[in-house]
């Protein structure tokens, strides 16, 4: 995914770290399975996705305002490149109320669908407010005048499309620029999200908004600055706003899954919580978790709870389980909170603890920490495959017959460890999930990620990883993630930019083929 920090050295970062800690807290356990327990019922599979932040380079547009995905960035004379705005010169939302002499604003916008095809696509920009608004990069002006303007989108025609951007030369202190849309011309005004992107969700139960959020960030947030449906930016430090993610779910007709930031305090988290109770449509149900990947060194997130940890005494002289300690605390104290929001009809939450899949030791230390196991209903953990496939010796750089023999083994290798982490879950009485789940190919070399995310085996092996979790395990898998561009952090996406031909996107096709079976499919195929 682009410019995306969450996988860069995750393996190295993420595992080893947390199997020191764990064999220094407590070598019995680490890495031994659950024995002599009674097999666990395999319920009915379903899917869900991890959604792409709705910004302009994800390739998967989501909004129909293609002006959401960005903030206002100032350009002057004299200063190289794109700096960012005095927060003095815009408002709340994140608009430009006023210019410096000689300074432009200029907003990316979000490639729509036809910026990747072989024509032309016609888009119009509608504002209030008075300032001088034109167009940039692959944009070509058709027509500028009052508070509208039209622009030709040169198209791609492959994976990467023109970048496309508004700038703003004029402004009105007293008056200023508001309300900026830009969408395909004819398209409806009032439609809040692309009906090609709500197609691409059919079938999957669930949503999960952590990149829409944010959450990795680990920013300050709080609920007056939250962001709103009014912030020009829904792809900001701050995330997106719960009303869009709410009216997501709501259009789409999936559940909507939430990873809650670490520092936001309890009025954030009932406010959060009430809205989504008395907005989310009857019938659907609303999963919530603490932060992401709590126990992933490479996050920013994972150190703040080692030192709160740490600070309070959780487990002195072992920073790993102080970490793992002050998870447990954290989503314990959030769990309350939404679970009282909720104490009218408890079976619309699903509140999840979110551990390592290669370390069930993980989990135990979590789940046996206080009153932690009174106060969810989910264990999740995030089964990966492949992501050592090209580290050390195991396999040539140029050898895809072993890279894929080496996979189709760690499949099974994975499926046996969340088989584990599902038997912990068990025992507990509780349900088992995976958060986050697909392949996890990392490289120097990003011809090489992509070589081998686009190779047709890539589809056998996904379906059988699909298979082997409905067979094994059951319930639901969320795949990671939705679209993505490929680069060196990797290929996330099942598919590479929003429409992409399923012949071109073996992971997506495999998707789409398995829902057929699960009964889900049908309309994605037809279009």
């Amino acid at each position: 995914m682009a410019k995306h920090p969450k996988r860069a050295g995750l393996m190295a970062a993420g595992v080893g770290s947390i199997a020191v800690a764990a064999a220094l807290a407590a070598p019995a356990m680490f890495g031994v399975a659950d024995q002599a327990v009674a097999a666990v019922p395999v319920p009915p599979m379903s899917l869900g996705i991890n959604l792409a932040q709705p910004n302009y380079y994800s390739a998967d547009r989501a909004l129909m305002n293609l002006a959401k995905g960005a903030g206002w960035a100032s350009q002057r004379p004299g200063v190289r490149g794109w700096q960012k705005f005095d927060p003095a010169q815009l408002d709340g939302a994140g608009r430009i109320k006023m210019l410096l002499p000689e300074e432009r604003g200029n907003l990316a916008l979000v490639p729509p669908e036809g910026a990747f095809g072989d024509k032309p696509t016609r888009i119009r920009c509608t504002w209030q407010g008075r300032g001088s608004l034109s167009v940039g990069g692959a944009g070509r002006a058709s027509s500028n005048g009052g508070r509208s303007m039209e622009f030709d989108w040169a198209p791609a025609n492959g994976p990467k499309a023109h970048t496309a951007w508004v700038t703003l030369s004029q402004v009105d202190p007293a008056d200023p620029v508001r309300d900026l849309d830009c969408r395909e011309k004819g398209a409806s005004p009032t439609a809040l999200f692309s009906p090609a992107y709500l197609r691409s969700l059919t079938g999957y139960k669930l949503l999960r908004f952590m990149d829409w959020q944010s959450t990795n960030i680990n920013a300050p947030i709080d609920w007056a600055n939250r962001p709103t449906p009014e912030t020009q930016s829904q792809a900001s430090k701050q995330g997106a706003s719960v009303e869009l993610m709410v009216a997501l779910a709501n259009e789409a007709g999936a559940d909507p899954w939430f990873a809650m930031p670490w520092n936001a305090d309890e009025d954030f988290q009932r406010r959060f919580a009430t809205y989504v109770r008395d907005n989310l449509a009857p019938g659907r149900t609303v999963y919530v978790e603490m932060g992401n990947e709590v126990w992933n060194w490479a996050f920013r997130v994972t150190t703040q709870a080692k030192e709160e940890g740490m600070a309070a005494g959780l487990a002195p002289g072992n920073i790993g389980e102080a970490m793992l300690r002050r998870y447990a605390e954290k989503s314990t104290w959030m769990h309350k909170i939404w679970a009282d929001v909720f104490k009218a009809t408890p079976n619309r939450l699903v509140r999840v603890i979110s551990t390592q899949n290669a370390n069930p030791w993980s989990a135990r230390v979590v789940l046996d920490y206080k009153d932690t196991a009174q106060n969810f209903d989910a264990l999740a953990t995030a089964p990966y495959f492949g992501g050592d496939t090209f580290t050390g010796d195991r396999v040539a750089q140029t050898d895809l017959d072993a890279a894929f023999r080496f996979m189709s083994a760690d499949v099974d290798a994975a499926l046996a460890k969340a088989a584990e982490n599902k038997t912990l879950a068990a025992r507990y009485g509780k349900r088992y999930l995976a958060y986050e789940a697909g392949q996890h190919v990392t490289s120097k070399d990003t011809a090489l990620i992509a070589g081998t995310n686009r190779d047709p085996r890539m589809y056998d092996l996904y379906l059988k990883y699909m298979q082997g979790w409905q067979a094994q395990i059951g319930d639901t898998m969320m795949l990671y993630n939705s679209v993505g561009p490929i680069s060196h952090f990797g290929a996330w996406g099942l598919s590479e930019y929003s429409g992409q031909p399923e012949a071109d996107a073996p992971k997506q096709r495999a998707v789409s083929d398995f829902m057929r079976g699960l009964g889900g499919g049908e309309a994605r195929a037809a279009n």
